[in-house]
């Protein structure tokens, strides 16, 4: 653990008590728990301030903002994980090698892998739907025994309200089944990553922001400004889209990542990729995070990110073209949490839409973090160099 003077906020102020302010719009009966139901809140001092380091504060203070300027956000989240046939303590016991996901090989949208586990699935799907929330899609991923669930749009604090009750209803449920669910970003090194996707656009009046069908793409001015805002801004805020040292395997080509600072239009190898379908369904899917990160705080990022942008009056590059992830000639993104989280204690966007002591703080953590990740002998480590040092 790093230093309590590198902490920030905590240390700083002698670990005070905090109160948690129930929200009662997120009051949810759980479907999977006996006689139990699940409320939502915020954190605050003991005087009623909102507490800095409260992601769900953090978030409502960027749509707050957000308002002010005129604009709704609206945000669809897709998280993908994976299920293992393993228990809490066999995965401890075990190498990464050697965890057993509950199938084979991957099935990449295969009916017969979705068919062996629809009990599970179905019952997540039901669950959730019972919760109020909007599911799209559910369908296995890339990875062997990976799955992928899509939410409905919605306003960008219930949608990270959702997220975060998905998150807790396939990990609860594949519990009861004696199995783990996990949103890790890459458990083994031979399996794809699991992402987290967000589809974000912005409404006006209760209108399309987005969508203008005399511009190039149909993509209106505050798009285009929102999207240069959201590019700009990916490396400075990396260490929010990827918050552990686990988070960077993810990263590489062909791994479906948005690992470039680079946009294109309905190209899933650039790292941001407007969705130009006309009114009501044009939006930019932010691909960078992964599916271990908060939800909170991601869209927080992406959100003032864009917004920034829009007060800018930014203007992007034109779009790329063509299969990116061949490139040699792009800017990449932070490779390791130590330099991303440089680069975010050095972001003023970051402290200003997200919050000073929220930023020390999180840049405190992240470099506490990659100092117990370089500390630490793997397993690969001893298996390569044990018997011939």
């Amino acid at each position: 653990v790093a230093p309590a003077d590198h902490i920030g906020y905590f240390p700083r102020d002698g670990y005070p008590d905090m109160v948690l302010r129930p929200d009662a719009g997120t009051v949810r009966v759980l479907p999977w728990r006996e006689r139990t139901a699940m409320m939502l809140g915020d954190f605050h001092d003991l005087a009623g301030r909102p507490n800095p380091l409260c992601p769900r504060s953090v978030l409502r203070s960027v749509v707050r903002r957000a308002e002010r300027m005129g604009f709704e956000p609206v945000v669809g989240v897709e998280l993908e994980f994976y299920v293992l046939r393993e228990t809490p303590s066999s995965v401890q016991a075990k190498r990464p090698s050697q965890l057993q996901s509950i199938e084979d090989r991957p099935s990449v949208y295969g009916m017969l892998a979705s068919a062996r586990h629809e009990p599970l699935l179905r019952s997540v799907r039901e669950s959730l739907v019972a919760c109020s929330v909007p599911v799209e899609a559910c369908n296995p991923e890339a990875g062997p025994g990976q799955f992928e669930i899509n939410l409905g749009r919605a306003p960008a604090l219930r949608a990270a309200d959702d997220a975060v009750l998905l998150r807790h209803a396939v990990k609860e449920q594949a519990a009861q089944r004696g199995l783990v669910a996990t949103f890790m970003a890459k458990p083994r090194s031979d399996w794809p990553g699991s992402s987290c996707h967000l589809h974000v656009s912005l409404l006006r009046d209760g209108r399309d922001a987005f969508h203008d069908p005399a511009s190039a793409h149909g993509m209106s001015p505050t798009m285009c400004s929102f999207t240069a805002g959201a590019l700009e801004a990916m490396a400075p805020l990396t260490a929010i889209m990827a918050p552990t040292p686990n988070s960077y395997r993810r990263f590489g080509r062909y791994s479906w990542a948005g690992g470039s600072a680079t946009w294109a239009v309905d190209n899933r190898t650039a790292g941001l990729r407007a969705v130009c379908h006309g009114r009501g369904a044009t939006r930019l899917e932010h691909r960078q995070a992964g599916a271990d990160a908060n939800p909170y705080l991601v869209l927080a990022a992406v959100l003032a990110a864009g917004l920034h942008g829009i007060e800018r009056g930014l203007e992007p590059p034109p779009a790329q073209g063509g299969d990116l992830y061949a490139r040699d000639d792009l800017d990449d993104l932070p490779r390791s949490l130590d330099v991303a989280a440089e680069r975010l204690a050095a972001s003023d966007l970051a402290r200003d839409w997200l919050g000073p002591d929220f930023v020390d703080q999180h840049v405190a953590m992240c470099r506490a973090e990659a100092a117990a990740s370089a500390a630490a002998v793997t397993d690969w480590e001893t298996a390569r160099y044990l018997e011939v040092c």
